[in-house]
């Protein structure tokens, strides 16, 4: 394996997926193949790329001839099929019509804390077990499932399908439909839950991004692949199935690589990001506790496993304007990355008379607010940035975080010594700051909680090869004020001490 192996997903990169020709020679989609392949584009997929670039313009020629002419309740061309594995198990037909991925996520934690009370203990813990199922129906449609099962129950995580009119422009322009990542922030969009620089995403990222949400969305790359755009229509409670009211929230997602076709080697992958959403939310508080070591979950058991500096009172709901946005910059270069951003936004919440999981219907409409609470409403201000730095000791190369690293010496007894695989060290400081408002209007108890928090991650990820990956990882965390530990027990920092094995296929 070469230290040096782009993985930029991007046409000029001639990254090609090095496919096998599977059809006959003499058709036009064979032909195609043959002359050229297929390139990963990474567009927020929480687990696995999808392929896009110049599309042969045989495979549907191929499917009408092959299927011969209409007839009435005509069935389906059946076509027989290749099996390959390279990042994951791949079915895909002869004419390429249709294909098949599955990819398996598996994570186990051992967190040992310091200090501990209830509800938080030492645990071992399955942050994620996932399964992907993604791939083409036609040159038109391509879908992508995701089936979680974390600290909650087993779910849907992701369901959605991209359409395109004009597979020859598919980079440019694919249109989502369905429940997927909202594009807010590099963080959260371009990098996926098996590739985050620590175990977890930073403290805004990790408690404030819009999460996943049922929408609409237009994305792609213009302009000779130098922005990447995402522009949606959502519904806007975060990790949810389902709105609360009539209002849906708008979110975009830009991303400038300006220097890729520079030739200027250091430069270019150089990638600066910003977003935008907003919107009118009226819906229970997610999440409904804010954390240092988690992704949103819904589960109650979040609070075991997970140090927690801030619990919303059970009568508080967001209710009214949202507004968020975010700078980035993403760079890559030899074995070095850094990446850092800055967020900042404000939420509207107000105080229902009774505790919301009471309220009879809650999540079944705006109908179901009558008289919960006043127009009366408070405006809290949102804040929070970080900055990550990664080195490979031995001496990877990198140009995304898309896919587990190829080590330049997979782990394992041969050519006569013991390999190491591959080392990476990083360290991370992220802070979230939350406006004092949120103890003033009555959202949280000031005797109880914090509304400032810093966390400093430092570690080792080790690649034993492309599939399977070792965290060791220290968090000091420190709040602005002492947070509940159980009765009578209070602490100003935590220190997470944090184990991950990782399998990705």
């Amino acid at each position: 394996p070469s230290a040096g192996r782009r993985r930029t997903g991007e046409p000029e990169a001639n990254e090609d997926e090095e496919d096998e020709p599977t059809a006959s020679s003499s058709s036009p989609s064979a032909r195609a193949r043959q002359s050229r392949g297929h390139v990963r584009s990474q567009t927020g997929l929480s687990g696995a790329g999808q392929r896009v670039g110049d599309e042969w313009s045989g495979v549907m020629d191929d499917y009408v001839e092959n299927r011969g002419p209409y007839s009435p309740d005509m069935r389906p061309l059946r076509v027989p099929g290749d099996v390959s594995f390279r990042e994951g198990l791949e079915i895909r037909t002869k004419d390429d019509f249709f294909t098949l991925e599955f990819h398996n996520l598996t994570q186990l934690d051992l967190r040992i804390f310091d200090r501990t009370g209830d509800a938080l203990h030492d645990n071992f813990v399955i942050p994620r077990q996932r399964w992907y199922f993604q791939g083409q129906v036609s040159p038109y449609a391509y879908y992508y499932t995701a089936i979680n099962r974390g600290y909650g129950s087993l779910d849907i995580l992701d369901s959605w399908v991209d359409f395109n009119f004009a597979p020859k422009y598919k980079a440019q322009l694919q249109f989502r439909v369905g429940r997927m990542k909202t594009p807010y922030t590099y963080e959260y969009i371009k990098i996926s839950e098996s590739d985050l620089i620590a175990p977890e995403r930073s403290l805004f990222v990790g408690n404030f991004a819009g999460n996943r949400q049922l929408g609409v969305m237009a994305h792609g790359r213009v302009f000779e692949q130098v922005v990447e755009y995402y522009v949606g229509v959502f519904n806007g409670p975060r990790r949810s199935f389902e709105d609360d009211n009539n209002s849906k929230d708008v979110y975009t997602f830009l991303n400038f690589t300006p220097f890729i076709h520079s030739g200027i080697d250091w430069l270019d992958h150089l990638n600066l990001g910003g977003s935008v959403n907003g919107g009118t939310e009226r819906n229970p508080t997610q999440p409904a506790q804010l954390s240092t070591a988690n992704d949103q979950s819904t589960s109650a058991s979040i609070i075991n496993v997970s140090p927690t500096f801030l619990t919303f009172n059970s009568n508080a709901f967001e209710n009214g304007m949202r507004m968020q946005w975010s700078g980035d910059l993403a760079y890559y270069y030899k074995s070095f990355t850094m990446l850092t951003g800055y967020q900042g936004g404000f939420q509207n919440y107000s105080l229902a008379g009774a505790p919301v999981q009471e309220i009879k219907a809650f999540n079944n409409g705006t109908a179901a607010f009558v008289g919960v609470g006043s127009s009366r409403r408070t405006r809290v201000p949102l804040e929070g940035w970080s900055i990550a730095a990664t080195y490979f000791l031995t001496g990877e190369q990198i140009t995304r975080r898309v896919y587990l690293t190829e080590p330049v010496r997979p782990f394992g007894f041969y050519n006569g010594r013991l390999n190491p695989g591959a080392i990476e060290l990083y360290s991370r400081f992220a802070n979230l700051q939350v406006g004092d408002q949120i103890f003033t209007g009555g959202f949280a108890n000031p005797a109880l909680w914090a509304n400032r928090a810093n966390a400093i991650d430092t570690g080792v990820n080790w690649y034993l090869n492309h599939y399977v990956r070792f965290y060791f990882d220290w968090q000091h965390a420190m709040f602005n004020n002492p947070v509940l530990l159980g009765t009578n027990k209070f602490t100003k920092h935590e220190d997470l001490f944090w184990f991950r094995t990782q399998v990705f296929f």
